[in-house]
């Protein structure tokens, strides 16, 4: 039993002993950390947790913590653009920076490592076109959402301490997707014929496919053919003519993105041509009940598609 007794002691002596050691050792992976961190839009709403749109201006408010004073110095770096005079401003008498010497005017600030608080405000601009690519070949814009650093604190031995990373966002692809939320609403509660109602999911399923490519603007423009309300029943053959002209013409657009980026890789583009011939082959079964000129248009994209292969 005593046995026992002294090994269970020893067990504990020990693991006691581990993490009074284990203190220090993490303190020297973390020398200073951001004990508070805060991002304000311009209107003073804090957004820490939302992400960022390109051309918008931020405020974003720190705290730093130095556990004690190092040889090694702070750097702290944004890749936001100037949004006034200054990037940086000290909010509280901090001995490690020294303000008559610093440059808060630059992207990059490097200060004294002194134990003690230093408190930051940082103020910036996220690149209008962070988010946009211009295709040439085929005159688009196209535009994806972007990881962007705001700020990273580090030491000068270029040892990254920390580093906020958002997502960025810009207002076209706001503007789909606050579309696509309302489209998909008035689908879900509005009565309508359920010819109408295929046509008009198969619009939105296109819609999401020139996103995935990029192509936002051109996906307004094809949900935007959805009425919010006044749908007809049964559906008009001009309406539906219409909507799914557009659609196919935004398809083909795609299909010549696909060989702008992918011409490379045959097998990619085949694949997806494939995959947009059978599709078609669905949407062709539809038609045929509905309208067929639309019909008849429908199967000349189709096999200009298994052409392509």
């Amino acid at each position: 039993m005593n046995l026992k007794l002294n090994f269970v002691s020893a067990l504990l002596f020990f693991l006691l002993l581990t993490c009074c050691f284990q203190i220090p050792l993490s303190f020297e992976q973390a020398p200073a950390v951001l004990s508070s961190f805060v991002v304000l839009d311009p209107n003073g709403n804090d957004i820490t947790d939302k992400s960022l749109v390109a051309g918008g201006a931020y405020t974003v408010k720190f705290t730093i913590e130095i556990g004690a004073t190092l040889s090694d110095n702070i750097l702290l770096s944004t890749s936001m653009e100037k949004s006034g005079n200054e990037f940086w401003t000290l909010e509280n008498n901090y001995a490690g920076v020294d303000t008559s010497t610093w440059t808060p005017g630059s992207q990059s600030i490097m200060f004294q490592a002194k134990e003690g608080i230093a408190e930051f405000t940082l103020n910036g601009m996220i690149p209008g076109d962070i988010t946009e690519q211009q295709l040439q070949d085929i005159q688009k814009t196209v535009h994806s959402l972007q990881q962007f650093s705001i700020l990273i604190l580090s030491l000068e031995s270029m040892e990254i301490l920390d580093d906020k990373t958002y997502t960025i966002t810009d207002q076209t692809i706001i503007t789909y997707e606050n579309l696509l939320s309302d489209k998909r609403k008035i689908l879900s509660e509005t009565s309508m014929d359920a010819k109408y109602s295929e046509l008009a999911l198969s619009i939105v399923n296109e819609a999401e496919t020139l996103t995935s490519f990029g192509f936002y603007d051109d996906a307004i423009v094809l949900l935007s053919t959805i009425p919010n309300s006044d749908f007809p029943e049964p559906p008009m053959t001009t309406t539906l003519y219409m909507a799914a002209s557009i659609s196919f013409a935004l398809i083909s657009l795609i299909l010549a993105f696909l060989f702008y980026r992918a011409r490379t890789s045959n097998s990619f583009l085949v694949s997806y041509v494939n995959d947009k011939a059978n599709r078609l082959d669905l949407v062709l079964v539809r038609a045929q009940r509905i309208d067929k000129e639309l019909a008849t248009e429908i199967e000349s994209i189709k096999k200009e598609l298994e052409h392509l292969e």
